[in-house]
């Protein structure tokens, strides 16, 4: 159907007349028509035109004019309605279809998405089970927000609201008159995505209170995407979970996803708090018409701050009562997430895919690029309405038990890593990547002085039960980092991240220089050329680094090993050759040196170093006398 914009006009100044008049029945005749009654229920059954739509078969309709005063037009249909997966269902519905700003003609066989209304009974019970509700706020013939309300036994539950913000015509996918999942596509900015997650948009839930005819903010409250940099994509992702300020029941792990639903509202659902925020950051400035959703850095955090913010009321004289629904404005979130009161704070940094899942938007499944961006993981450290959808592989966790009302970020030259100050822990699993299924082991961080910075690290083979490489620095080389995301996405993109890869690349050529016979596995190397992005060729070097480190240690060590064996014993009376005991614990020296140096990130002194050894006769002498001794 066309959309008239004279009457879409002229439908949204009568609005905002009567609503200001003190006329005394204002109520337009699009509201009186979907009034609820005083359960807070909204019954089809009792309609004058309820006994032909129990009639209709699939596909069938019929027009008629609303008996409300000044009442439109309205069409009642019969669809089919298939639910995909996990669902998978078919319901034939009824379907009844409110033309609230009066541009529907005579000859239209269907509503619009601009200022129509569809209230859907999914069973033919004469109650209402769904109702999309589209505004036009401007009247200029488009959708600015969305209501989609949930019912349950025709009473009114929980509703989601969109707000087009970023203007780009793109809401929420609402074919089945609901949320349903639908593959979002990463580089088809056509593509419907489940909730415009491009540029600016929210996305928010609250509850119907039936008793006080009310909105409460629930579960996410709101999902907002932010482009900070105006090319239409997404550079940051703020989640805010609203949870009962009553202590979670244990089932209720997931407070905020749990309320998001059509259960009954409960007094409890009054007290509400600001319980939980999820926080990612594209840092590297990677999104873009091609790769519409990339996050590298996500905040987690837990707290309980009351659920009351200036501005949180939002009064919409176009939407269906209750009118006033509750969220943190979309502009004061990020302020609000930079000085959250968090009992505790979960940092997670996207490394590199999880060839073990594929939870990324089509085409790029594998790539698990996903708009709901880094969550963290119900593992080792559990923090509520922080999880899903994630992955355990190659992501970094950072954890900070102590309570904060800032997020504090610095760069450490050990590891060449983003840290969280304050994190007392973290870890790497690696592995599931290059399709070779293959586990590489695990990467730990801890802040033994609890200072704020971590200061050792230690590396795990898979199958092996002890640490293959333990560094306790004294000098944890931090650098702290701007708390201004453009500046340190500025920061990063240009020096810090070009800098971690020239280190790690001259560091390895040195390596493989002193140890030739040396091969990574062919999964890292195929991993290293799948790699989409600068941060996930790091990594994959940073894992062939430690790899090729590890077996040159174990080399050279086995060398000094040999060399002290060959040294003269303890025997006064006999020839002795000092030299080989002079050789070898000089070799003993270096390698200590050169751990101290590899260990601190000073990989420029460790590369000096392994020259140095590779450069003395003694040592050379040793290393061809080793050379001839396996081959014989």
């Amino acid at each position: 159907m066309h959309s008239n914009s004279f009457f879409a006009a002229l439908f949204f100044v009568i609005v905002c007349i009567s609503t200001s008049s003190g006329e005394e029945n204002p109520t337009p005749w699009w509201q009186t028509e979907t009034a609820l009654d005083n359960q807070g229920r909204l019954l089809l059954d009792g309609r004058s035109w309820w006994a032909r739509a129990e009639k209709l078969k699939v596909g069938g309709s019929f027009k008629l004019n609303s008996e409300s005063p000044g009442g439109g037009r309205m069409i009642v249909r019969r669809e089919r309605l298939v639910f995909p997966p996990p669902k998978s269902k078919t319901v034939e519905a009824v379907v009844w279809i409110i033309d609230d700003d009066g541009d529907m003609r005579p000859t239209d066989a269907d509503g619009d998405k601009d200022s129509d209304c569809y209230v859907v009974d999914d069973d033919g019970d004469g109650k209402a089970d769904q109702m999309v509700d589209y505004i036009d706020n401007d009247g200029d013939g488009r959708a600015d927000e969305m209501d989609m309300r949930y019912f349950a036994d025709g009473q009114m539950r929980m509703a989601w609201f969109s707000t087009d913000l970023d203007r780009d015509g793109r809401m929420w996918n609402a074919s089945l008159y609901r949320y349903v999942y639908t593959p979002y596509s990463d580089d088809d900015p056509n593509h419907p995505d489940p909730y415009d997650a491009s540029g600016n948009a929210e996305i928010i839930v609250n509850k119907f209170d039936p008793e006080q005819k009310r909105w409460w903010p629930a579960s996410e409250c709101p999902f907002a995407w932010y482009d900070t940099d105006g090319d239409g994509t997404t550079e940051m992702m703020i989640r805010a979970a609203a949870v009962p300020w009553a202590p979670y029941p244990p089932r209720e792990i997931d407070g905020g996803n749990t309320h998001c639903n059509t259960r009954p509202f409960e007094p409890r659902f009054r007290e509400v708090s600001l319980g939980a925020i999820r926080y990612c950051v594209d840092l590297t400035g990677s999104s873009s018409s091609r790769r519409r959703v990339h996050y590298d850095l996500s905040l987690n955090m837990t707290g309980r701050t009351p659920y009351r913010f200036e501005g949180m009321e939002r009064t919409n004289p176009l939407r269906r009562p209750p009118k006033t629904i509750v969220c943190v404005p979309h502009e004061a979130l990020p302020e609000l997430a930079d000085k959250y009161h968090a009992l505790q704070t979960g940092l997670s940094w996207f490394e590199y895919p999880d060839d073990a899942i594929s939870i990324g938007c089509p085409p790029h499944e594998d790539k698990d690029r996903h708009p709901d961006g880094v969550c963290w993981a119900w593992d080792r450290r559990y923090m509520h309405d922080t999880g899903g959808p994630t992955q355990y592989w190659n992501i970094r966790r950072e954890f900070n038990p102590v309570p904060s009302d800032r997020r504090e970020l610095y760069y450490s030259l050990v590891d060449r890593r983003i840290h969280l100050k304050g994190a007392r822990e973290g870890w790497i699993r690696v592995g599931h990547l290059g399709g070779g299924g293959e586990q590489w082991g695990e990467i730990r961080f801890f802040d033994t002085d609890e200072d704020g910075f971590f200061d050792r690290w230690e590396t795990y083979r898979h199958g092996h039960p002890r640490s293959a490489r333990i560094s306790t620095v004294r000098d944890q080389r931090v650098r702290p980092l701007p708390r201004d995301w453009k500046k340190l996405q500025k920061l990063f993109s240009e020096e810090l991240l070009p800098e971690a890869l020239r280190a790690n690349e001259k560091l390895i050529a040195t390596m493989r220089a002193a140890d030739a016979d040396h091969h990574p596995p062919e999964y890292l190397e195929k991993a290293l050329r799948q790699a989409s992005f600068d941060t996930e060729k790091l990594y994959v070097l940073e894992i062939i680094r430690e790899s090729r480190y590890l077996a040159l240690r174990k080399k050279l060590a086995e060398r000094h090993c040999r060399m002290m064996a060959a040294a003269p014993r303890d025997d006064a009376k006999s020839d002795r050759d000092d030299a080989k005991s002079v050789a070898a614990w000089k070799l003993a020296e270096m390698l200590a040196r050169l751990d101290a140096a590899y260990g601190e990130g000073r990989y420029r002194r460790a590369a000096t170093i392994l020259d140095d050894i590779a450069s003395r006769d003694e040592l050379r002498e040793a290393s061809s006398n080793d050379s001839r001794r396996g081959k014989d």
